[in-house]
């Protein structure tokens, strides 16, 4: 059903049968995800992104909005779960139990992550006979192609998002406790294993770049807990830096910049994401550093691109002021560099409890907010 539905929107552009919930739901959310935003004459969010990122003085803050959406950004990591509901014809309940590509079997929640009930690399002595997915499958970008298309046309910044996530994989193969024993126990195993998924990265990165028209690739790896890095820096360095820098390489010479999420207490951690070559950093806990404190520890060597901090807005139960001055202070700081910080609502933020008028006040407090060297 889904390879119908692109049919009829690369043939007809938007205009597709409202015959089920769920295409109704693609329907909307692609009409919204694809209406352009202000710009200068002449420019387009996808320029005013790429400004931002080399802080070279957009003129505004460019920015990711969702309840309703509002975006410079065109995600393809939310489109393909869209698509995957519409290819599939429902959505899993409560309680439901599968089976996922990559062989973990899940019991699903509310919320945006299912709780995992095995882990089918919990003794790598099975790694050898593993069957890793083929992620970067030519029918896996033949169903995004055609509306890659019109977000290029409509000016849109098209980020794509990571089928593996090196850390967050390994972890779902592994198990938590078997990740943090592995480089102790059974080290050569557990390289092999994330040699190979950095291989499947890079070769979705490879099939980016034959597809064309994408802007960045954005990777989910939460290396940090509230309080601190969940590995230490030795192990990030010798396991995982080498391996990420070659993600990154890929995506450069691939015309992309490197995008990612990463959760927690991570400031010891962004020195290392600089020195190989991320471009951008995407927090939805930025007051666990605080913004002060980004700014002046990197602002202008790499990119924010920032949440009003999802654990204080849901649990403080802020005030309209409240959110307005803390949309003031994760801006403010960045001010006196030339770009380097772009705005984001949670992407799924019923998930989280966030309410409409929370993205009203913030929305209009970011597109308040003065970039550097640009006008409100």
């Amino acid at each position: 059903m889904a390879n119908e539905v692109l049919e009829k929107l690369k043939h007809s552009m938007l205009e597709l049968d409202k015959d089920t919930t769920l295409e109704a739901e693609l329907h909307a959310w692609l009409e919204d995800a694809l209406a352009p935003q202000p710009a200068p004459p002449g420019a387009t969010s996808r320029d005013i992104v790429r400004q931002a990122i080399r802080c070279e003085s957009p003129p505004r803050i460019p920015y990711s909005f969702v309840d309703p959406i509002r975006s410079d950004f065109f995600e393809l990591a939310e489109l393909e779960r869209l698509l995957d509901r519409v290819e599939t014809g429902s959505q899993r309940s409560p309680g439901e139990i599968y089976t996922d590509s990559w062989g973990v079997r899940q019991a699903v929640v509310p919320g945006l992550f299912d709780r995992v009930l095995d882990h089918p690399l919990a003794d790598l002595g099975k790694l050898d006979s593993y069957p890793f997915p083929d992620v970067a499958a030519p029918q896996c970008l033949a169903r995004i192609a055609p509306l890659v298309e019109r977000a290029n046309r409509v000016g849109k910044y098209v980020v794509a998002g990571d089928p593996v996530g090196l850390f967050e994989r390994a972890r779902a193969l592994l198990g938590f406790e078997m990740l943090m024993l592995a480089p102790l126990a059974q080290r050569p195993r557990l390289e092999a294993l994330l040699d190979r998924l950095t291989q499947l990265t890079v070769e979705a990165i490879e099939g980016l770049a034959e597809l064309g028209g994408v802007d960045a690739f954005m990777t989910w790896q939460d290396f940090g807990t509230q309080t601190q890095l969940a590995v230490s820096l030795d192990t990030f360095r010798e396991l995982y830096a080498p391996r990420l820098a070659r993600m990154v390489r890929a995506a450069h010479e691939a015309g992309l910049h490197f995008v990612w999420h990463c959760c927690g207490q991570i400031f010891d951690l962004i020195p290392e994401m600089i020195a190989i070559g991320v471009d951008v950093v995407q927090l939805d806990q930025p007051r666990l550093i605080g913004h002060a404190r980004l700014a002046e520890a990197f602002g202008g060597r790499i990119c924010f691109w920032n949440t009003v901090d999802t654990q204080w807005a849901t649990s403080e139960d802020p005030s309209d002021a409240d959110l307005r001055a803390e949309v003031a202070a994760m801006t403010t700081p960045f001010r006196r560099f030339r770009g380097g910080f772009m705005a984001r609502h949670y992407p799924r933020p019923h998930d989280i409890g966030l309410s409409r008028h929370f993205h009203d006040v913030t929305a209009r407090a970011f597109l308040g907010a003065r970039a550097a060297g640009g006008n409100p």
